[in-house]
Formats: structure tokens, C-alpha cells, sequence
């Protein structure tokens, strides 16, 4: 069963999963680029130099935590992962190779928990002060994680689509084949 058959503004879930893999990998390499950048700015910290994280972030006000420099990596991570799984998406798309769309299918996965790990980790240590600034980046964040999670179904979809034509031309090759060898 196909969970979607049109995606948003697309007529079907190939163009919808393009879009999905052209979106993925502009915007997480805007993110990977970002990541790298916070990166080096700890690098000192990283290395054990310094005592404490030395950036300070729009949501967190202050001194960051270690928690928070442990997102900034994990974050990369991921980032860079799903740039690299957004080039297999592609490359699957239009060669029609399912099994290229399952990194992508997990990095999307991995990087929502990501995202609601790390609004949980906010909400639940109070480390941000809610005013509207802060108010307007969880909007975005919230936002994005619902985009992603659209697009996580538009590209199963297309995975699926794929698989039942695989299934439908292996059931067809197979009745051809026995009505070719049936005695006459």
C-alpha cells in the first residue's frame, strides 16, 4: 500500500521525492557549512585548551553547555550524512533504484529524533527563555521537522511505488514464462 500518490504541489511522488532530494541537500548543506563554522570556533574546546564551550547562541543565552556543543557535532553529523544520502537519492531517482533511498529514508529519520531530542532537552532544562525571538526559531524548527517528516512519506512512497512494479513485472515475467513452457 502506497502511503501517498501526489505530493503537495507535484502530480506525483517521483517530482515530489526530487524536490524532497534538491531540498535535503541545499538546505543541509547550508547546515553542514554552519556546523563546521561553530566547529572550529570550539575547536580549542574540543581539543581540551579551554574549560568551557566559548559561543554563545540566539536561543541560549550566556555561556553554551557542553550539551549544546554535543548537539553542534551531532547536528554536523547528520547534516553532512543526509548531503551525502540527498546525491544517493537523486542518483536513485533517476536510475530507479530504490535501495539508494534508504540511507536518505534513515538520515531524515535520525535527524527528526534529533530535532526532538533537542527541543526536549530545552524545554525540560529551561536553558532558553521564551520571549519572541526564541518563540519565532522553535516556530521554524517545528516547521522544518513537519517538512521533513512530509517528505520522509513522499519518498517512501516512491520506495514503495517502486517495489510494487518491481513485484507486478516479476509476476508477469513469471505468468509469460509458464504460459511459454505449457505443453500444447
Amino acid at each position: 500500500m502506497v502511503l501517498l500518490m501526489s505530493c503537495c504541489c507535484w502530480d506525483d511522488v517521483w517530482k515530489g521525492s526530487f524536490a524532497s532530494g534538491i531540498y535535503t541537500l541545499i538546505y543541509y548543506g547550508f547546515s553542514a557549512s554552519i556546523g563546521i563554522m561553530s566547529l572550529i570556533d570550539e575547536w580549542d574546546f574540543l581539543l581540551g585548551k579551554k574549560d568551557k564551550p566559548r559561543g554563545e547562541t540566539i536561543i541560549e543565552k550566556g555561556d553554551i553547555t557542553k550539551t549544546h556543543v554535543i548537539f553542534n557535532i551531532i547536528t554536523l553529523t547528520v547534516s553532512m550524512g543526509l548531503v551525502f544520502s540527498s546525491v544517493l537519492l537523486i542518483f536513485g531517482l533517476k536510475r530507479k533504484k530504490r535501495e539508494l533511498f534508504l540511507p536518505w529514508i534513515l538520515m531524515m529519520v535520525l535527524d527528526v529524533f534529533v530535532e526532538f531530542f533537542y527541543i526536549g532537552y530545552f524545554a525540560i532544562y529551561r536553558r532558553v527563555e521564551f520571549d519572541p525571538v526564541n518563540g519565532f526559531i522553535f516556530t521554524i524548527i517545528l516547521f522544518i521537522t513537519t517538512l521533513n517528516v512530509y517528505c520522509i512519506l513522499c519518498v517512501i512512497s516512491q520506495y514503495q511505488l517502486y517495489k510494487a512494479r518491481r513485484c507486478l513485472a516479476n509476476q508477469q515475467e513469471d505468468i509469460t514464462t509458464a504460459y511459454e513452457t505449457y505443453p500444447r
